[in-house]
């Protein structure tokens, strides 16, 4: 899983972009997480004392992890579509948005990342 994290000095934008087939887990930290040292510290920390499954569910994505993976998914995934708006979609448009909406990754390179991404904030947070 490849990721960088800069912010734009003109205008103190974030910019965060994930390698094909983990983009969910950069919108997840972009939605979910923020810019925040203290939410990225909650969730070192809750991750860091895991011991069983656990599920933190947010706005827009879910974070399901264990000691051995994690999954981000989209909390629009997690709902059944109706018969009619199932039929409306196609195979190819289903595997496209499955793509940015769904990722998995081990335990310890999710750990890794959010170490770095907890660095890039302490390093770069907003003055």
């Amino acid at each position: 899983m490849d990721y960088e994290f800069s912010r734009n000095s003109f205008d103190d934008s974030y910019r965060i972009v994930f390698s094909m087939g983990h983009e969910a887990i950069g919108r997840w930290l972009f939605d979910e997480v923020g810019t925040e040292l203290s939410h990225v510290e909650q969730y070192v920390e809750a991750l860091a004392q895991l011991e069983n499954e656990q599920q933190w569910r947010g706005h827009t994505f879910t974070l399901t992890a264990n000691k051995d993976e994690v999954v981000v998914m989209a909390n629009a995934m997690l709902q059944t579509p109706s018969d009619e708006a199932q039929a409306t979609l196609s195979a190819q448009a289903l595997t496209f948005y499955d793509q940015e909406s769904c990722a998995a990754c081990g335990y310890d390179d999710f750990m890794e990342m959010l170490s770095a991404y907890r660095d890039f904030i302490i390093r770069y947070g907003r003055r």
